[in-house]
């Protein structure tokens, strides 16, 4: 007989689910569509049917599911479990989520931002195994990211901290939708890098083999500039560059402030792998100061889109495994 904890992903298009036990070994992910159209109500069913087809699996195996643990998207109020709100579900406003799922399956459960439980993940399972204290950046739409110092997620003394994509990367930069100029997300975003560089074309009329897809699709994005780059396209390259010196840049600074084993890179743009890690471990080093030597690894991260739900089990581990 084991203990498992269940862990489970909110995404916008699909909720992931998994089972892992004490020692990090996981069940077969799987998922089911988010419903967006039952409101609170329907979410919370299908997460707790996903959710109770693995409780029943542990039990006709003779194992005892201890708790479960949720990654959500927010704002979330993380000490009373409540989504105070959801901005791509309906009537996802106040909602005391935590709850809707541990009452009907009988079981303590946990609520986790999303980013956070991707985060724990990497750390526990992923490129930051074994690493006592990990930065993880998401570079996709926008930029987030986790910290772990010690083992322990960092929140802050008002539960908004690590909200990696808002440091002012750039004083007086590009406007920021959360009011702000110069954030790391208008920086190095996969969505931003894109506008940016579509900005440049339209203002410098460069020679590059991008304006024929501008021209074709009516717009590019961060894998259309990668690929114009390896073809050779000195315009993308230098994009993609002024991008990766960005990333390196915030890099950076989390080294000044948290001194991580590792700064862990996810998301939409980490799926270039070596494309995207080389240059940014480039200027990285460029960058370091010269007081010591340079210990803080910048590497790509290893679970993609099962981080999530691999990581709210573990925040489940972390809360209910003792």
């Amino acid at each position: 007989m084991a203990d498992i904890c269940v862990g489970i992903d909110l995404g916008g298009t699909f909720i992931k689910f998994v089972a892992t036990s004490r020692d990090g070994a996981a069940s077969e992910i799987f998922e089911l569509p988010t419903p967006l159209d039952g409101g609170p109500t329907g979410l919370a069913a299908q997460m707790v049917s996903g959710a109770q087809k693995l409780v029943d699996q542990a039990t006709a195996s003779g194992d005892n599911v201890i708790g479960v643990g949720i990654g959500s998207p927010g704002p979330l109020d993380l000490k009373n479990g409540i989504v105070l709100a959801m901005p791509n579900i309906a009537g996802m406003v106040n909602v005391p989520l935590r709850d809707m799922i541990s009452e009907p399956l009988g079981l303590p459960a946990v609520l986790e931002n999303d980013a956070n439980a991707a985060a724990y993940g990497e750390y526990v399972s992923g490129a930051g195994k074994g690493s006592d204290d990990l930065v993880v950046l998401t570079l996709g739409t926008g930029v987030g990211g986790g910290i772990i110092i010690g083992g322990e997620l960092v929140y802050g003394a008002h539960q908004i901290g690590a909200e990696l994509g808002h440091m002012i990367l750039v004083p007086d930069g590009a406007q920021c939708g959360c009011g702000q100029h110069g954030c790391f997300e208008q920086y190095c975003s996969a969505k931003f890098m894109a506008q940016r560089t579509m900005d440049r074309i339209a203002a410098d009329e460069p020679q590059t083999a991008l304006s024929d897809i501008i021209a074709s699709k009516g717009s590019i994005d961060a894998r259309d500039i990668n690929e114009a780059r390896a073809a050779g396209d000195a315009f993308a390259a230098e994009a993609w560059d002024q991008t990766a010196r960005y990333l390196a840049q915030g890099c950076i600074s989390l080294t000044r402030i948290f001194d991580p084993d590792k700064i862990v890179l996810t998301g939409g743009m980490a799926k270039a792998g070596a494309d995207l890690v080389e240059p940014v471990r480039k200027h990285f080093a460029d960058l370091h100061w010269n007081l010591t030597e340079m210990k803080t690894e910048v590497a790509i991260a290893t679970l993609g889109s099962d981080a999530g739900s691999i990581g709210a089990a573990g925040v489940a581990w972390r809360k209910f495994g003792s």
